[in-house]
């Protein structure tokens, strides 16, 4: 028995707090690192077109004090889109809207976080079948508590609303709330839910809700998170699935919270 609990204890190796900060990354807005990914989506609709999205993301962070810090991010989103219907934009592929966004993080004590910013979503889709057709701003808070070293919950609130809009195209304005949680697991695993509501203001105040579940394991040799997930919307949307996979680097300079 002593040699079998031992042997466990030796694969079951616990996951240690960096490692646990960069997987708690992927859902958690208040722990700033100095991070590039590249993320590849796959989305199925109701109509039956389909969507594949490979996005290069960065954010880079500096500390501003001990307790806060302050980071710059952005996305560039690379799309295929295939749809069902006839029309001159059946299969069209290329450059997505560019987003880029900043904010602080702030650590209020060992096991509360709290963090957010703004954010600029602007048209620049090499195409216009896979812009937006809106520059829009995004403004957002969360607040994330560690309940145990091995179980994080976060609460998100962020309100989007266009700015400019082409092409006809109508004034969006909408308020998304997102609860993730984050479960560390040993050997430097982790799982994580997230159930996110969103109400559209220029739609009849339409409410849309979607689940979302992934898994992520931290390499025990380079500072890279391999991560996938599977989003599923409960109701108020014309997609019927969305699965993920990322790569996510840290770099060496990456700040822990303390």
């Amino acid at each position: 028995m002593l040699l079998a609990s031992s042997s466990l204890s030796a694969v079951e190796r616990p996951t240690d707090p960096v490692a646990a900060d960069q997987l708690k990354q992927l859902n958690d807005q208040t722990i700033i690192g100095n991070r590039v990914s590249l993320g590849s989506d796959w989305s199925q609709y109701r109509d039956g077109a389909e969507k594949a999205t490979w996005t290069l993301a960065g954010l880079w962070g500096w500390p501003i004090s001990d307790w806060e810090d302050w980071g710059v991010r952005f996305k560039l989103p690379f799309v295929y889109q295939r749809c069902d219907e006839a029309s001159d934009h059946a299969e069209v592929g290329g450059v997505g809207d560019f987003e880029i966004g900043t904010g602080p993080a702030f650590r209020l004590n060992d096991t509360w976080r709290t963090g957010g910013g703004i954010e600029l979503h602007g048209d620049t889709a090499s195409d216009r079948a896979l812009a937006e057709s809106v520059w829009r701003l995004k403004t957002g808070w969360g607040v994330s508590h560690d309940i145990t070293d091995w179980l994080t919950l976060t609460f998100n609130a962020d309100y989007s609303r266009s700015i400019v809009e082409k092409h006809d195209v109508q004034p969006q304005s909408y308020f998304e709330l997102a609860l993730p949680a984050t479960l560390i697991l040993p050997n430097d695993w982790s799982m994580s839910a997230r159930y996110k509501a969103t109400v559209d203001f220029e739609n009849g105040d339409r409410w849309s809700h979607t689940v979302n579940a992934g898994v992520a394991k931290r390499l025990s040799k380079v500072p890279i998170v391999l991560s996938a997930s599977l989003e599923k919307p409960l109701a108020g949307s014309g997609k019927e699935f969305q699965v993920s996979i990322t790569v996510v680097y840290y770099f060496e300079r990456y700040h822990s919270p303390k």
